[in-house]
Formats: structure tokens, C-alpha cells, sequence
């Protein structure tokens, strides 16, 4: 199919001012993606994020991994279904690591290149034992969906692209597996200016599905709340068939109720340094998350089911101090009439529930 470069470029271009000496230090672009292997039930987080300006900022980095135990060697192999690992880290942000048209961001861990619809990243932690590298070239249409959304004091923007092919390596504990056109990768990009620990927050996912008629849906989800969601912004999902927008529920249309876990637990968490501050610190978990959409048309049912969860701790220069970021993923099952037809189909799924 034809890609949109014009379009294709503003999702991806740069917003923070580099060469703005005086630019404001709460700017923030990052650059998301999220690749599953319905086979194997493998799942992967990857971001990079810029915050402020050279010389004035940083850049932070995470990757997580999630995988079925049985799948990793019998001497770091975990009790639990499935196994999760990741790293964090921070560089401070030097002349000369970032640039534009196209892209380029490169420090000791990183390396992130978009030429158009060509893409190129690598993340490595030695330490860590956790390493990914891959090409992607863009499939699927592109989607701007804001640029200067209120949030917080400042304003938020956001693209996606449900759809590149990749090719690459991943490495876990010492063992690799190849990444190849069967998985899923989904890209999105957020940009703007706020202050983390702000009364903001928000709840995200993308899911992979297989209908049973071996079709592709992968299904999007996004919400901006208040720190505590007692108040949220237009929700909307865009849902992809194949490589194509094909159906928009927001608004009024849509109903998203989350179920949590009876007790608390000490989840894991990242950075290290924060998961030693709260190690004492227990919370209830999502354990599922359903959504009913329906208009004069069409509808949609979505049954989540997750199976782990990492927390991500942002420190902040507010009343709280710190930032908390719920990873989730798990299973999906999907059940849509679209134009008179009905697709039901299952899969997997990614998510954030920011508070």
C-alpha cells in the first residue's frame, strides 16, 4: 500500500528546538515501540526518551521483556508463567547525540535512526544480559492524532503506526532469537511540554489479534486522565484491519472498566535504585481491563487478561516526588461487527495505566 510521507514525517519529526539555547527544560519527545511474536508469546517494550535540551537534559532508555518461563534456561528460569526482564538508564544529553532529517539519536546503549519509512534501533545493557536490534520499514497508515492537546500545565501530541516489518536479533540472559517479518511491531510517539507528577495520567494499550478467519486487528486504546482517573479526558480506540484504519469508537461511545487485584503485592520495578527506595511499598495490581463500544453502526467487546505487570518510577519536582508507570501485558479476546460483518478473535496485548 501506498504510506502518506508527508504525514508519515510529521508523526515522526522532532519537536524539541535543539538549537534553542533558551528553549524550556520540560520539553519531552519519545519514541515507542512495542513488538510481539503471537508464536512464541514473546512481548517487548522499547522507548527513549528526550527530556529538555543538550547540554540541559537527558535521555532515558527502557527495555522490557516479557517471555514464557519455559523458554528460558532451567538456572534463571522464575516460578511464574511468564518471565520478565528489564533495564533502565539515563544518559546526559550531549551536543552532537541528536539530530534531524532524518533522525539520529546515538549514546552508549542507543542507537535510533528514522529515514522515512525506514527505521533502525538498537538497545544494549551488558549488565543486564538484555540487548534488541532490528530494521523496520513502515506497513501500515500513519496517524497524527493530536499535536497540542492540553495536559498538565503544558500540552501533549501524539502519533502512531500500527504496523512496521522487522527484522532483527533479541537477547536474553545470553540466549538470542531471531526477529523476523511474523511479528507484530507497533510505533507510536508522544512530544510536548509537561512536568511529571502534575495531576495527569493516563491508561494505553495496543493489542495483536488473529481473527479466526486468520485476519490481522490490532486495536488501540488511549485515555488521559487526572492522576487518581477519577477524571478523563475523550477516549477513544482506532482499530486496524490489516494494514488500515478501519473504525474510530470515542467519546460517549466507548465504556472502560478496569479489575484489580483483591490484595497487594510488592511488584517488580525499575529503575533498581527506585525498587530498593519502595521495596516496602505493596499495591493492588490490574488484573483485566474491558471495553464495550457500540454507535448506530457497529460494536465492539474487548476482554483483557494480564498475566504481568513492571512498574516504572519517574522522580518528579512535585508534592509526591515520584511518578508511577504500570506496565501491563496479557491475553486478548476481541469480538467486532463492523458493516454488517462479525469478526471475534484472540491475541495479545500491551498496556500503561499511568498514575
Amino acid at each position: 500500500m501506498t504510506i502518506d510521507e508527508q504525514l508519515l514525517a510529521r508523526v515522526e519529526n522532532l519537536r524539541i528546538p535543539l538549537d534553542d539555547l533558551s528553549s524550556p527544560i520540560d520539553w519531552k519527545d519519545w519514541y515507542h515501540f512495542i513488538l510481539i511474536d503471537q508464536k512464541t508469546g514473546m512481548r517487548v517494550l522499547v522507548n527513549a526518551t528526550m527530556i529538555g535540551r543538550p547540554e540541559q537534559g537527558q535521555i532515558q532508555v527502557s527495555l522490557i521483556v516479557n517471555l514464557p518461563s519455559q523458554q528460558i534456561a532451567q538456572d534463571v528460569q522464575p516460578d511464574t508463567p511468564l518471565a520478565t526482564f528489564g533495564t533502565t538508564f539515563s544518559l546526559e544529553w550531549q551536543q552532537g547525540m541528536v539530530s534531524r532529517n532524518p533522525l539520529r539519536l546515538q549514546g552508549k546503549g542507543i542507537h535510533l535512526e528514522i529515514n522515512g519509512k525506514n527505521s533502525f534501533l538498537e538497545v544494549y545493557d551488558e549488565r543486564a544480559q538484555l540487548s534488541i536490534r532490528f530494521r523496520g520499514e513502515v506497513e501500515a497508515t500513519p496517524l497524527l492524532v493530536t499535536e497540542d492537546s492540553p495536559f498538565g500545565s503544558g500540552f501533549i501530541g501524539w502519533g502512531l503506526i500500527p504496523g512496521l516489518q522487522v527484522v532483527g536479533e533479541l537477547s536474553v540472559c545470553g540466549q538470542s532469537c531471531t526477529i523476523n517479518k511474523d511479528w507484530f511491531c507497533y510505533h507510536d510517539r508522544n512530544f510536548g511540554r509537561f512536568r511529571w507528577g502534575e495531576d495527569i495520567g493516563w491508561e494505553w494499550f495496543v493489542a495483536c489479534v488473529t481473527t479466526d478467519d486468520g485476519r490481522q486487528m490490532t486495536l488501540v486504546l488511549d485515555r488521559r486522565t487526572n492522576k487518581d482517573h477519577s477524571v478523563g479526558g475523550l477516549p477513544y480506540i482506532f482499530i486496524y484491519l490489516g494494514l488500515e484504519l478501519r473504525k474510530v469508537f470515542l467519546g460517549s461511545t466507548l465504556r472502560i472498566d478496569w479489575d484489580w487485584s483483591s490484595s497487594s503485592t510488592v511488584p517488580l520495578r525499575l529503575p533498581g535504585i527506585m525498587a530498593s527506595l519502595f521495596s516496602d511499598r505493596t499495591l493492588k495490581s490490574p488484573q483485566g481491563l474491558q471495553v464495550q463500544a457500540a454507535d448506530e453502526q457497529d460494536q465492539l467487546q474487548i476482554n483483557l487478561q494480564f498475566d504481568a505487570m513492571t512498574e516504572l518510577i519517574v522522580p518528579d519536582n512535585q508534592d509526591r516526588q515520584y511518578t508511577f508507570i504500570e506496565e501491563v501485558t496479557g491475553n486478548a479476546e476481541v469480538r467486532l461487527s463492523l458493516q454488517g460483518e462479525t469478526l471475534q478473535g484472540k491475541g495479545l496485548v500491551y498496556g500503561e495505566y499511568v498514575h
